[in-house]
C-alpha cells in the first residue's frame, strides 16, 4: 500500500480540501529551491491530515481557490516545522500570508527539547525514530521524483503528525507557555510583511557604521538599487553586488573622471555588466541624493560598547525569569532581540522588533527598563 496519495487535478484536491476543513488542522511542508533565483520556486506541497499523506503539484494548488483560502484561515491550524522559509516561499507563490500557523520547533523550545531544534531531532527525541537524511538539497523541480525523495517528502509531513501529538501532550502539563507559543507563532506568520521592506537594507552591510553622512547617502541608494535589480531579474542579491563591493563603492564613491573606482576581488564581468547602472545611480546621487526623514543609522561596536554593564544586568534580570518559567534564557531572549529592543529603547530604532511580542514586554519589558534605568 502507497503511503501518500499523489494530488495532480484540482478534481482530487477540492474535495480534500473540504474533508482538512472539518478536521481543523493539517500538517504541512514544502520542497522549494532558491540557490540561483531571488524568489523561491515551490516544487512541491507535502500535507499529512494525521492518517493520509499527500503530494500535492503547487501549480495544482494555485488553481484551487479552496486550497489558497485554507492557507489564510486562522480557524484551520497549519503545523510546520522551522515555518519561516515555508510562510515565505507559500506568500510569493500564492500571494496570500500565512494565518492559523503552529510551528513545533518554537513549541520544541518551549518545552525543552533546545532552541532551534531540527526536524530530524525533534522526530528522534519524541517518536524514537531515526529518520534519512541527505536529500533536502536534491532536484525536487525533476518529474517523476525518485523514491528516496517520495520517501523523504512523506517523512517530513507523517512523522510530523506524530510530534505534534506529542508535543500538545507535554503542553498541556505547562498550560502557561500556550500564550508564548501563539504569540510567537503569529509574529513568525507576519514576518511576511517586510519581505519588500527595501529601505533598511543597507543595514545588512557589515561595517556600515564606519561611513560618513556622503558615504551612507551612497550606501542607501546604493542598496535600494541592488534590491530593485535582484527582484527585477529575480537573481540572488550577491549575484548583482556583494556586500564587501557594495560597501567600497560607497565608501570610495566615483573617480574624478566619473568612473567606478578600483575596487580589489570584484569580479570583472559584475562590473561590465552592472557598471553603466552603478554610474548613473552615483551621479545621481552626488546631483541630488539624499537620506530619507525616517533614515535609521547604523550603530557602532562603540556605542555597544558603553551599554556593556546594562545590558549585562539585563541578560541577568532575563536569567531570573527564564529560572522562574523553567526555560532557557535564549528561548525568552536571544542576544538579538534583546539588542533589538534596546535600541528601540533607546531611541535608536523607530520600531519595536516584530518577535517582540506582549508576553516578552509583560515579563521581560520592566527586566530590560529597570536596567537601563538604573545606569542612566
Amino acid at each position: 500500500m502507497s503511503r501518500f496519495h499523489w494530488i495532480n487535478d484540482t478534481t482530487q484536491l477540492t474535495p480534500l480540501v473540504e474533508h482538512w476543513r472539518k478536521l481543523g488542522c493539517v500538517f504541512v511542508d514544502t520542497e522549494f529551491h532558491r540557490e540561483r533565483t531571488f524568489y523561491p520556486l515551490l516544487a512541491l506541497i507535502q500535507l499529512s491530515d494525521g492518517t493520509q499523506n499527500y503530494l500535492i503539484e503547487p501549480k495544482i494548488a494555485k488553481q484551487c481557490d479552496a486550497f489558497v483560502e485554507l492557507l489564510s484561515d486562522s480557524n484551520i491550524r497549519k503545523v510546520f516545522h522551522s515555518a519561516s522559509e515555508d510562510c515565505e516561499v507559500l506568500y510569493r507563490f500564492f500571494g496570500v500570508p500565512m494565518q492559523g500557523l503552529f510551528d513545533t520547533q518554537i513549541a520544541g523550545s518551549f518545552i525543552g527539547l533546545g532552541v532551534s531544534i531540527g526536524y530530524a531531532a525533534m522526530v528522534e527525541s519524541l517518536c524514537d525514530v531515526s529518520l534519512a537524511k541527505g536529500w533536502s538539497r536534491s532536484d525536487w523541480m525533476q518529474r517523476p521524483l525518485t523514491e528516496q525523495q517520495l520517501n523523504y517528502a512523506v517523512d517530513d509531513v507523517e512523522y510530523l503528525a506524530s510530534a505534534y501529538v506529542k508535543l500538545i501532550d507535554r503542553l498541556k502539563e505547562k498550560p502557561e507557555l500556550a500564550s508564548w507559543i501563539e504569540q510567537d507563532c503569529a509574529a513568525l506568520e507576519s514576518r511576511v510583511d517586510a519581505l519588500d521592506n527595501m529601505d533598511e537594507a543597507y543595514l545588512d552591510v557589515k561595517n556600515a557604521w564606519k561611513l560618513n553622512k556622503a558615504q551612507l547617502i551612497r550606501l542607501y541608494h546604493l542598496s535600494l538599487w541592488r534590491e530593485h535589480e535582484a527582484r527585477d531579474r529575480d537573481l540572488p542579491k550577491t549575484f548583482i553586488l556583494k556586500n564587501d563591493e557594495l560597501f567600497e563603492l560607497s565608501r570610495l564613491g566615483l573617480t574624478d573622471k566619473q568612473q567606478l573606482p578600483f575596487i580589489d576581488k570584484w569580479h570583472p564581468a559584475s562590473r561590465r555588466r552592472h557598471g553603466k547602472a552603478l554610474i548613473d545611480v552615483l551621479i545621481d546621487v552626488e546631483q541630488s541624493g539624499d537620506l530619507p526623514e525616517n533614515f535609521i543609522a547604523p550603530l557602532s561596536p562603540k556605542f555597544w560598547q558603553a551599554q556593556t554593564q546594562s545590558m549585562q544586568v539585563a541578560r541577568d534580570g532575563i536569567e531570573s525569569v527564564a529560572t522562574t518559567l523553567g526555560l532557557e534564557s535564549e528561548v525568552l531572549c536571544s542576544k538579538k532581540l534583546l539588542r533589538q529592543y534596546v535600541s528601540h529603547l533607546l531611541g535608536k530604532r523607530p520600531r519595536l522588533p516584530r518577535a517582540w511580542t506582549k508576553m516578552r514586554e509583560q515579563n521581560l519589558g520592566p527586566v530590560i527598563r529597570s536596567a537601563f534605568e538604573k545606569s542612566s
